[in-house]
């Protein structure tokens, strides 16, 4: 589910969409090749019935998110999730299980795309060292030529949307809510969790003025589910609240 808030970036940047326009919360039932049925489900088989795509996204509807998937160009999501995690096009299907985040993305690659969010719209190519100097300012090391410029993907109007969206995953009826008053997390922060079929993978990746970062947990052996059917909400979103408290315990946080 971390991916979708790049399906409602895209479906906002057409123009053809806004936070407040409404879909209909229900059951979908696909017939696919081979005489098979799909039939994707919200989480808990919960619908609510005619709602805002803001809220659709707050709360992770699944339905909502695939019929948004459905009205807007695929290649566009999979070209604009490409560019912003640094990584092949080909790694997102071309089809509409992409609304439920049936793609292969490290952490390193999901916080650097929601840190195309953070930053306005520009994509940010992640480093591990842009240049080095000793004490007495001469430079060691110097990568920074080698860095591209960064590309805006995104319009500043449409990262605004979404940040506003994306803070209310942390307020009341967002599904991450539970885990800001479990930690005591009052930061101005945007994010969005993750949660894979039959648990076997809990996300976070959300981003502050200053910073991203993503959260994955699970087991490296992909065929063990997480005990006790744990959601990125329930695991990964409390670490990634405690990462951002102990970034922000000497520095003062900033509004978006």
């Amino acid at each position: 589910s971390s991916v979708k808030p790049f399906i409602f970036a895209a479906a906002f940047e057409s123009g053809r969409y806004a936070p407040e326009d409404t879909m209909l919360d229900a059951p979908l039932h696909f017939n696919i090749p081979g005489g098979k049925k799909w039939s994707p489900h919200n989480y808990g088989n919960k619908y609510f019935g005619e709602i805002t795509l803001r809220e659709a996204l707050q709360r992770s509807l699944n339905s909502v998110a695939i019929k948004l998937l459905q009205k807007i160009r695929i290649d566009d999501v999979r070209a604009l999730l490409a560019q912003a995690a640094g990584t092949d096009i080909k790694v997102f299907p071309r089809n509409l299980s992409l609304a439920l985040g049936t793609a292969d993305m490290s952490p390193l690659q999901s916080a650097a795309a929601y840190a195309l969010l953070a930053n306005g719209g520009f994509a940010v190519k992640p480093h591990f060292i842009a240049y080095i100097e000793d004490r007495s300012g001469a430079i060691l090391e110097d990568n920074r030529a080698q860095l591209e410029p960064p590309a805006r993907l995104l319009s500043a109007k449409t990262t605004a949307l979404l940040t506003d969206i994306l803070e209310g995953v942390l307020r009341k009826n967002g599904t991450a809510h539970g885990a800001a008053l479990k930690t005591g997390f009052n930061i101005p922060a945007a994010g969005k969790t993750g949660t894979t079929n039959e648990y076997r993978d809990a996300w976070f990746s959300g981003y502050t003025p200053d910073i991203a970062a993503s959260v994955w947990v699970g087991h490296d052996d992909m065929r063990l589910p997480l005990e006790g059917g744990r959601t990125g909400g329930g695991v990964a979103a409390p670490i990634w609240m405690n990462l951002l408290k102990a970034v922000y315990r000497d520095r003062p946080p900033r509004a978006f």
